[in-house]
């Protein structure tokens, strides 16, 4: 690979990543068109790496890119959210029945460096990096389950759950660190040991009992 071909890859990643964290703070709405050329001038790059930054964003489900009319935030029906809230419930809920089986205190401390690493995007007011957090947060406690078609599904429903702001809404008004508390509160279900309560208390969450 010749070195040209290496920045432009690595300028591609800065591409992503920041068109990513722009989605995650909330100042790319789902449904906001996403101009490569606009991009690119504001960077004062070329085209090429947004571009191959825009078709990794359509390729992991954030991004749609529709023929002759370009490429805007991943969005969905009021009605298509609600179903997609419903599966995420019922997802976490038998995800967090059977991670209750396979926990062990290096899975109870990584969930809890994931929640202080939370505390501190929040004392920072780095919301786009809580919600990278929270995704993974949620997302460990699935592949804990060691059940591969839940880790499908959730990574199949996780960019919905990112563009539609239904993990981390940017746009919560609360008290945010009750937000981490939240978070907290769900490894002390796990820990606790019952596996039908730490089930029901991913299901709350993920439904929105506790407005994220």
């Amino acid at each position: 690979m010749s070195e040209a071909g290496i920045s432009r890859g690595l300028l591609s990643d800065q591409v992503y990543d920041l068109i990513l964290t722009s989605i995650l703070d909330g100042s790319r709405a789902p449904g906001s068109r996403v101009v490569e050329s606009e991009i690119a001038r504001q960077l004062e790059i070329s085209q090429a790496p947004v571009r191959e930054a825009v078709k990794r964003l359509v390729h992991a489900g954030l991004v749609v890119s529709i023929p002759r009319h370009g490429s805007y935030v991943t969005e969905i029906s009021e009605s298509e959210f609600a179903i997609a809230r419903e599966v995420r419930s019922s997802l976490e809920a038998s995800g967090a029945r059977l991670a209750v089986e396979a926990l062990d205190e290096t899975a109870i401390a990584h969930l809890r460096s994931l929640v202080d690493q939370m505390a501190t995007a929040i004392a920072a007011d780095d919301w786009a990096g809580f919600r990278a957090l929270d995704v993974q947060f949620h997302r460990y406690v699935i592949r804990l389950s060691g059940v591969s078609v839940l880790a499908r599904l959730w990574d199949t429903l996780e960019p919905l759950l990112i563009s539609q702001r239904a993990i981390g809404d940017p746009s919560f008004l609360g008290d945010r660190s009750r937000v981490v508390e939240w978070h907290a509160e769900l490894v002390d279900a796990l820990d606790g040991g019952d596996a039908e309560a730490a089930s029901a208390a991913f299901a709350a969450h993920a439904a929105g009992d506790l407005a994220e």
